[in-house]
Formats: C-alpha cells, sequence, structure tokens
C-alpha cells in the first residue's frame, strides 16, 4: 500500500480503527459510570430525569475526542470518516440506553444523539490538523475533565436516613398500663421532588424501623412515608446533604398511635 509523506502518511484502516475503538470504550464507559452516579432506591422517573442532562454533557466530549483522533495526521480524510465515527458513537450510546431501560422518552434524544455524533466528530478532526503534534495532550485533557466531572458528581451526591416509629399504648381493663415508642417494620419510604408530584427514590424499613436513602444529588425534597398498618401518610419537606460531609440529618418520623387492650386486670 502506497502511503504519502509529511503528516498524512498513517494508514487510513488504522486511524479509523483507533478513534472508533477508542470512542466506543469511552462511550460504554460513560454508561457504566452514570450507573455510579445513581443510587440503588432510584425509580425510574429519578433515572430518566438524570441520565438525559448527563448524555447531554458527556457525549459530546466522546464525540470530539473521536474527532481529533480521526483527523490527527490524516488532514484530508479525517473531517470524511469523523462524522461517520461520530453517527457508530451515537448509535452505540443509544443501544446501551436501551438495553439498560434507561433510554428517555423524548423523542427528540436520538436526533440528538446523532446531530452530535456528527458534528462533534466533524469538528475534532477539523481542529486535529491546527493542534499538530497535541492532539494527545487534547485527548487527554478531555479524559481528565471527564474524571474531575465524574469526581465532582459523585461528591454532590447525598442522603438520607431516619427512623419511622409510632407510640404503642397498652390498656389493662381500660385503663393506661404502659407507653412504649417502637420501630415500624416494612414501611414504605419515598423521596419526591419539591412540588410532590414524582417520586424519585424509594426504601423499606427494616425490622427495626430504620430506612437509608443513597445517591440522590443534593437539594430539597419530599419525604413520604407510608403507614404499612393504616391509611395513614406522613409527609415532610426534607434537605438532602452531601453524604461526604455526614449526609442529611436523622430524620425520625412519628406515624399515628396504637393503642392495644389486654382486657380486664383481673378476671
Amino acid at each position: 500500500m502506497a502511503v504519502g509523506s509529511g503528516r498524512d502518511d498513517q494508514s487510513p484502516v488504522l486511524v479509523l480503527l483507533v478513534s472508533a475503538t477508542v470512542g466506543a470504550v469511552a462511550v460504554l464507559a460513560s454508561v457504566v459510570v452514570f450507573g455510579l452516579l445513581v443510587g440503588e432506591g432510584a425509580t425510574r422517573a429519578a433515572q430518566l430525569e438524570r441520565v438525559t442532562s448527563y448524555v447531554y454533557w458527556t457525549q459530546p466530549f466522546i464525540y470530539l475526542m473521536a474527532g481529533l483522533l480521526a483527523g490527527t495526521r490524516d488532514s484530508r480524510w479525517g473531517p470524511v470518516r469523523a462524522p461517520v465515527i461520530g453517527l457508530l458513537l451515537a448509535s452505540i450510546c443509544w443501544l446501551a440506553l436501551r438495553k439498560q431501560n434507561l433510554l428517555p422518552d423524548e423523542g427528540n434524544v436520538v436526533a440528538s444523539l446523532m446531530t452530535a455524533g456528527a458534528l462533534f466528530a466533524l469538528g475534532g478532526a477539523l481542529i486535529a490538523p491546527l493542534l499538530r503534534d497535541h492532539v494527545g495532550k487534547a485527548v487527554g485533557a478531555i479524559i481528565v475533565l471527564g474524571i474531575v466531572a465524574f469526581v465532582w458528581s459523585y461528591l454532590n451526591l447525598g442522603s438520607i436516613s431516619g427512623v419511622v416509629q409510632r407510640d404503642v399504648i397498652t390498656r389493662v381493663g381500660g385503663q393506661a398500663a404502659q407507653w412504649v415508642t417502637v420501630g415500624v417494620p416494612d414501611a414504605d419510604v419515598a423521596l419526591l421532588d419539591a412540588e410532590q408530584e414524582t417520586i424519585l427514590y424509594t426504601a423499606r424499613t427494616n425490622r427495626s424501623g430504620r430506612y437509608l436513602i443513597s445517591g440522590a444529588p443534593i437539594g430539597e425534597y419530599t419525604l413520604r412515608v407510608w403507614d404499612p398498618q393504616t391509611p395513614a401518610v406522613m409527609t415532610n419537606r426534607v434537605t438532602v446533604e452531601r453524604s461526604i460531609t455526614g449526609g442529611t440529618r436523622w430524620q425520625a418520623v412519628a406515624l399515628p398511635t396504637r393503642t392495644e387492650d389486654t382486657g380486664p386486670l383481673f378476671e
């Protein structure tokens, strides 16, 4: 195979394979990383709310990086191949999200991914000749930026924990004989948005009545608890704070008092 001289001396096939492979690995890694930023109790509504923003902010940088690699040492054909690689990477992202049931319901997501894939990859290929031998540094900077963004996002996740309890009054012969506070097991706990419209995170109390919701972005929420024994529903406004600083203060939720009769004292 005849090769050119100067800066256009690298095999077009090799350039294509390297840029496509690096881009595909980056796309798949970004989907895996997203899973680390979402708590186990996140509902589908919470996942879709966050994945839309996540995809719009992460994927263009990956396509740009692939375009830089496609255009390095190949200023003639780089801009021609780069949009195709961008479309390929956008398709991989779409398939990965669909397989994990993370594909947003918005109809324009696919079009946005494909458009971003073609345009940002093309932009990278056009910029690559201007960077000359600094393309590797530019790619490295994008990777470092991605790592920093992940760490920052992870540090801005919060947690909330507490106990669901109720007072139990034991009456003997109609008279209160004992008054104790006990934890309520198997109570459903949820974090809703501040407007109380969508359930974002869910948990269930253990045998001691304690619960934990983690992996939620810091901010204002509504904490809601359903009494497993009565129709009562308790709702409180809470502020989720960073886990790294200790998380939100302990939230104790009191359910309606229950009264138990044990019959007459003497029979």
